[in-house]
């Protein structure tokens, strides 16, 4: 009779699950609900904000900064760079220049002896005397000039300077060596030119490079390209000079994708008055551009919490800070772009959140 009894008592809470149950479970969870709800205000004492260092800032609404990235490379500047060649067939006779050598504008590198460049100053001698001769207005002259002129084009194009052809005019004496000089300031990258060989038109004798100013080519990925437009200012960093800034410019965005990396290169002017920068180096490029659109941003120091649980703290006045839930949209390293939950021009705090969390959560534990 008894098991009967126990078995009749169990079977109506098996049927019946929810008697009683559900109504107790909701008088139980509603207070937290709603506790969770609540808008939870800090104040503290004017002692306390004098031991802490708390910063406020007011909300903005502007594009989003975003820091870009890249991977590059230390490149010569080809605008700054000569390739000299013999203008005229001779034997070198004195190698003034190496490879390593730094030169300034003028230095003579080479010299070379050539028949070739004894009879172009001959001719020029003799076109001067000639035109001397004919008085300006008489139908020779027209003739005259144009040969003396010719001549004296002639001598410029194989390498001689102004000074040496007025001093030939004055003088008549000829130079017995052809002067091959550097065409601007600049380092000697490749040197061919060796004493005693002959030397045709045409063939290199050295490759000079001017190293203040520098390429680095970058590799901007595809999902980038519409945050990169040339113009904008950019911070190239090389593994020698870790802890140094090389500031440059972004001048020009190539056309081409590379099928193999998806990258279209960058090239970036940089200063290099210093030459710490050496060409073939390789470089990282950091670009801070910004979103399309303006949008409401905070400091990303401003962000209190857990990742599903993310709050700041908004200024009620001197002492006073309301815990606020926010909805978080793009995140960089430095600023959060917010979906929701606050209004441009609301101050909140940028420094000292974490001091106010913990606070917050004492006086909660306290409350408990």
């Amino acid at each position: 009779m008894k098991q009967f009894i126990v078995m009749t008592v169990l079977a109506s809470f098996i049927l019946f699950p929810g008697c009683g149950g559900k109504s107790s479970e909701e008088e139980i969870k509603a207070p937290d609900e709603h506790k969770a709800e609540e808008k939870k205000t800090l104040t503290l004492s004017r002692d306390q904000l004098a031991q802490i260092d708390v910063m406020t800032e007011a909300v903005t609404i502007r594009p989003l900064p975003i820091p870009l990235t890249f991977p590059a490379k230390v490149m010569l500047n080809d605008r700054s760079v000569a390739h000299i060649s013999a203008r005229v067939n001779g034997r070198i006779e004195k190698v003034n220049a190496v490879v390593g050598d730094r030169v300034r504008k003028g230095d003579v590198l080479v010299e070379i002896y050539s028949q070739e460049f004894l009879t172009m100053q001959s001719e020029f001698t003799q076109a001067e005397e000639r035109l001397k001769r004919i008085a300006e207005g008489t139908p020779d002259y027209g003739t005259a000039h144009a040969i003396y002129k010719s001549a004296r084009s002639k001598l410029q194009v194989v390498g001689a300077t102004v000074e040496e052809i007025d001093r030939l005019e004055n003088e008549h004496t000829p130079q017995t060596y052809l002067f091959v000089r550097a065409p601007f300031s600049g380092s000697i990258l490749n040197a061919n030119a060796r004493a005693g060989e002959f030397t045709q038109v045409g063939t290199e004798l050295y490759t000079v490079a001017d190293l203040t100013t520098l390429w680095v080519l970058a590799d901007i990925y595809e999902k980038d390209l519409r945050f990169v437009h040339p113009g904008m200012a950019t911070t190239v960093t090389v593994s020698a000079y870790t802890d140094m800034k090389f500031r440059g410019k972004l001048t020009t965005l190539y056309d081409v994708v590379d099928e193999k990396t998806r990258t279209v290169k960058a090239r970036i002017d940089v200063d290099n008055a210093r030459g710490l920068l050496k060409p073939e180096m390789f470089a990282t490029v950091d670009i801070l551009s910004s979103s399309d659109k303006a949008t409401l941003i905070i400091p990303s120091s401003a962000l209190v919490g857990e990742t599903e649980n993310q709050y700041v703290f908004v200024e009620k006045n001197d002492t006073s800070f309301e815990q606020r839930s926010v909805r978080p949209g793009a995140v960089t390293k430095d600023y959060v772009e917010i979906i929701s939950g606050l209004s441009d021009k609301e101050r909140i705090v940028v420094q000292g959140g974490f001091f106010l969390k913990s606070e917050l959560s004492k006086s909660a534990f306290g409350e408990e």
